[in-house]
């Protein structure tokens, strides 16, 4: 098993986990959003991305679908170091949603979770 199926897989997890547990959630991303610890976020993204990026090779089955995400993961870390005012307000916004729309926004996680573990 590859770093991409391993990463891809704890991505279905982190997707359940909020479906169980969106409480658990807001105070994670309420703990990110403080101080200097959005750069963590910004640190592990960019591992994310990297990993997709790097990781994808012919034998993946939808190469583009990772491509894709380890762009999206990486301009998602430039983001937060670039603006990372910004990027506190858009982890306040969703430490301040609802229980169900959490687990909304995680159905759709779980989805791309599922199709990157597809894919790889």
């Amino acid at each position: 098993m590859n770093w991409l199926k391993i990463v891809s897989i704890l991505i279905v997890i982190d997707a359940i986990v909020i479906l169980l547990k969106p409480d658990f959630v807001k105070t994670y991303i309420g703990m990110l959003a403080e101080g200097a610890k959005i750069y963590l976020a910004a640190i592990l993204k960019a591992v994310f991305g990297l990993i997709f990026l790097f990781g994808v090779s012919n034998k993946c089955t939808l190469p583009w679908v990772i491509v894709a995400t380890g762009i999206v993961a990486l301009a998602g870390a430039v983001f937060i170091i670039a603006m990372p005012q910004k990027a506190r307000n858009m982890a306040g916004w969703f430490a301040t949603k609802s229980n169900t729309t959490l687990r909304f926004l995680a159905i759709i996680y779980l989805f791309i979770g599922a199709l990157l573990v597809y894919s790889a």
